[in-house]
């Protein structure tokens, strides 16, 4: 066998006939004996060449030769792919009142407290606070329309929006 490195990240081995039965290698064999065959050869040219096999894969191209084959083995390093999670906050509801009349309607009809009516781009949107219970806010409903929003949205309504009510 010999061993030669022809580029930075390839290998060029030749095999003779006796290389190829200590290997239990063939061109057209069982591949299971293929693959550990082909393991015991990559550490003993790592071992020749001073190859880490850690983190590495292998692309191996086998041409037949006299009673024996080539192969050149390209290495390539493995990329770990990363695992991000998104965390997904529960979301909130908000309250988009139909018009004025309706936010009035809704405002002199409402549970105790637990609510803020904010005037934000035009529209009467009500926050509900902490201490909203489904049930009221099940109610809205009927005065205007319900949105899932997340912590961000009801952030930017309270930071730009104008106060009109609040029953905190």
């Amino acid at each position: 066998m010999t061993v030669e490195m022809i580029g930075e990240k390839t290998i060029l081995v030749s095999l003779c006939e006796g290389d190829m039965r200590r290997y239990s290698l063939t061109l057209d064999g069982n591949a299971d004996k293929v693959q550990s065959g082909l393991k015991d050869l990559l550490c003993r040219v790592g071992e020749i060449c001073g190859l880490d096999h850690r983190g590495k894969s292998y692309l191996i191209e086998a041409l037949p030769s006299n009673k024996g084959c080539l192969l050149i083995i390209s290495v390539h390093t493995v990329k770990h792919r990363r695992k991000f999670r998104i965390k997904r906050t529960q979301a909130h509801e908000l309250c988009v009142f139909f018009d004025a009349d309706a936010m009035l309607d809704f405002w002199r009809s409402r549970p105790q407290g637990g609510y803020a009516v904010y005037e934000y781009e035009g529209r009467f949107i009500l926050l509900p606070c902490g201490s909203a219970t489904a049930e009221p806010i099940a109610r809205l409903s009927e005065y205007g329309e319900l949105y899932p929003v997340s912590d961000a949205v009801f952030a930017r309504i309270r930071e730009h929006g104008t106060i009109l009510l609040n029953s905190r």
